[in-house]
């Protein structure tokens, strides 16, 4: 038996539940004891991303993780539905209030930790503490800086070339060493069409195996929300209410990954940070350490809330 099955034993299944928002229903998941730790999903907004640590985190916490609005398995009521930050950040409000929970621990990553920072200006008597990691607060950063045009360039992708195309592109970003069909235009042509072959048969797949899709394919799914509405909602539009922030009133940190440094979603973490006198932490690993670095993640997590409690 393998370490991580160990540990899924010892704090048995999450329990799954619904939540009713305004134009949506939130696919919510919730397992072990402890104080409260809400894991928002970043880009791609699906819950199944946190899946090797949320056994180790539930040791110590009471972990909830959830898709995000209209993202995998919390379909929209209406598919106009607003994706703003300001209504994402109200839907974790609403999961909290869901399971009875008053004041919880958040983390969340790339666009989520925007929502992070959201929470904590409009709601941070709801929180015991909160780590931003890596949000992609390019519009913080001057108009011709080498990060804002990343992103501007994975917007024109979008826009020309399609959120397949865009989303290939946004994924070799989030690699510490993407391979070279990832970065390369006729690659990451490749890799769109296969996307849009696998979406276009899961549904008969489905019905043949009986299997639903596991969370690359339902990240796949959620291509077109990421790239054509959130991207520029949280990226460019969104203004954090910095003197809100300064007044948050509770400890909370943001972060970085050691192997980070570069990539558009880096500096503007500092940039914020030297802003609020706000400490930046370091994390192992990039973008996606939570996958890349299971174990090592939960230590540093577990190790910042800790202090932030202390």
């Amino acid at each position: 038996m393998s370490g991580h099955e160990s540990t899924r034993e010892k704090v048995g299944a999450a329990r799954t539940g619904t939540v009713l928002v305004s134009c949506a229903r939130l696919h919510t998941e919730r397992v072990g004891r402890g104080p409260a730790l809400v894991l928002i999903p970043g880009g791609g907004g699906d819950a199944g991303v946190y899946e090797d640590v949320v056994p180790l985190l539930a040791e110590r916490f009471t972990v909830i993780t959830f898709d995000r609005r209209g993202n995998s398995r919390s379909p929209f009521a209406d598919p106009s539905a607003p994706v703003d930050v300001a209504r994402q950040a109200d839907d974790v409000i609403k999961v909290l209030d869901h399971y009875g929970i008053d004041r919880a621990h958040v983390f969340g990553t790339s666009s989520s930790a925007i929502i992070v920072l959201e929470l904590l200006a409009r709601h941070a008597q709801r929180l015991l503490g909160a780590v931003a990691h890596e949000p992609p607060l390019v519009q913080l950063l001057p108009a011709d800086s080498p990060e804002r045009r990343a992103i501007e360039d994975i917007e024109r992708l979008g826009r020309e070339k399609g959120p397949l195309r865009a989303a290939a592109a946004f994924g070799a970003m989030t690699m510490p060493e993407p391979p070279r069909m990832f970065v390369s235009p006729r690659g990451q042509a490749v890799i769109a069409a296969t996307s849009r072959f696998l979406l276009a048969t899961g549904g008969s797949v489905r019905r043949v195996t009986g299997r639903e899709p596991d969370t690359m394919s339902r990240i796949l799914g959620n291509s077109a929300l990421l790239i054509e509405r959130e991207l520029p909602e949280f990226c460019f539009a969104y203004q954090p209410d910095l003197q809100a922030l300064r007044n948050a009133g509770i400890p909370w940190r943001l972060a970085t990954g050691r192997d980070s440094e570069g990539r558009p979603y880096y500096r503007p973490a500092h940039v914020l940070s030297e802003l609020l006198g706000v400490a930046c932490e370091e994390f192992p690993g990039g973008h996606t350490v939570y996958q890349q670095l299971p174990e090592e993640f939960t230590q540093r997590l577990t190790t910042i809330l800790d202090q932030l409690s202390s």
